[in-house]
């Protein structure tokens, strides 16, 4: 629970602010921990009710958070105040739950890493070790600044990545739509007339009849079934096919190659991120090989991770492994040479993040009028199937 107090300090300034725990004898102990003497404390109703029960934290508040804790301590905020301050303040529960869990740790005097781990959702397990190598390296508020704009920068490449593939489905959807419609309601109505002449109707004709009677008596269950297919497929794709469908994934044209490249983007900036907060090659590596997604990536970086341990130089570990293509192999070539290392991977990550820019652009460029020409044929079929007895019952009149 959650309890306002008014406190004074060591120098003898009043503190207002709120403080979570268990009971009010521990909130007098935490607050006696950070150097405050009590002067009033009381329970704090939390009226909030949407933020009480929120337990979700987006990518967006955690990216919010993060920079504003960043702030408070370049201010010169303890670690312990700037937590306190941004949970308070904040309008999500789950990150005011888990900054609050992180606040607690800290005043109880548990290490960082200890801390930290008290808030997956906000720092998962990649990210605990930015924030525990910054904060070791006397940097936290650099590293924090770091973070969020890591965070914020996948969480773009994450909506380009769903933007670029919702629309064609989205367009197919309407499409299909729009022709069973079309042959459940429209093209009987239309057909029927040509039915009444008794003449032989085209092939395209009758079989676009039957397809229309088919969809007709059977439009829903088809519709039931496509829709149950769909959702076991996601199903079986997120869990015990997961690896069979990434391989999958990988095959197809277009697609595959975006997934691919937003891979290699994810796994160079976490390698950045994390060289650049002072955090060991071989945990970095490790670290990037839970970020990919694809199960070939993960096994390169475990083995380039295990070449390093033995004593392999940086490059020819990521060469021997080919866990990274020839441009950013020749960047880490290059900053090993110079003991630049982490900007190697960061120059890497930002050509990478440059080129599966460029090609998400062009996907969407290409998308259009491939949709446009298929849609096209589509229509071409109908018309034709209307057409054509009117133009064979012509022939037949002359």
């Amino acid at each position: 629970m959650k309890f306002r107090y008014e406190a004074l300090s060591s120098s003898g300034q009043r503190d207002v602010g709120l403080i979570s725990a268990r009971d009010e004898r521990s909130a007098l102990k935490a607050l006696a921990a950070q150097g405050l003497t009590a002067v009033a404390i009381n329970a704090q109703a939390d009226t909030d009710t949407s933020r009480s029960r929120s337990t979700r934290v987006s990518a967006s508040e955690r990216a919010l958070a993060v920079r504003q804790l960043a702030g408070l301590l370049e201010g010169g905020v303890t670690l312990a105040h700037a937590l306190r301050s941004v949970a308070n303040n904040t309008e999500s529960g789950g990150v005011a739950r888990e900054l609050d869990a992180v606040q607690q740790a800290v005043t109880a005097g548990e290490t960082l890493k200890s801390a930290f781990s008290r808030a997956p959702k906000l720092f998962p397990t990649v990210e605990q070790q930015v924030v525990v190598a910054g904060a070791e390296a006397g940097d936290l508020a650099r590293v924090l600044l770091r973070l969020a704009d890591y965070f914020e920068a996948r969480d773009v490449l994450r909506g380009r990545l769903i933007g670029a593939l919702v629309y064609p489905a989205l367009v197919g959807v309407v499409a299909l739509g729009v022709i069973a419609a079309l042959l459940v309601f429209v093209m009987p109505q239309i057909v029927s007339a040509f039915t009444q002449t008794k003449q032989t109707l085209p092939w395209l004709t009758r079989a676009l009849i039957a397809l229309a009677g088919f969809m007709k008596a059977n439009g829903v269950w088809v519709l039931i079934a496509v829709i149950s297919a769909i959702v076991a497929a996601v199903g079986l794709a997120r869990g015990p096919l997961k690896s069979k469908a990434l391989k999958l994934l990988r095959r197809v044209p277009l697609i595959g190659a975006l997934a691919q490249s937003a891979d290699e983007v994810r796994t160079l900036s976490t390698l950045a991120m994390l060289t650049e907060s002072a955090v060991p090659l071989p945990r970095a590596l490790s670290a990037a090989a839970e970020t990919a997604r694809f199960p070939e990536n993960v096994m390169r970086y475990r083995a380039a991770r295990e070449a390093i341990e033995r004593g392999s130089g940086v490059a020819q570990a990521l060469s021997d492994t080919q866990a990274v293509d020839g441009m950013t192999l020749e960047l880490v070539r290059q900053g090993e040479n110079v003991g630049a290392v982490p900007a190697a991977f960061a120059k890497a990550a930002h050509l990478k993040n440059q080129s599966l820019e460029r090609r998400l652009q062009w996907f969407a460029t290409l998308v259009e009028p491939v949709m446009i020409l298929i849609l096209g044929a589509v229509v071409l079929v109908l018309v034709l199937a209307v057409m054509l007895p009117i133009v064979t019952l012509n022939s037949t009149v002359r």
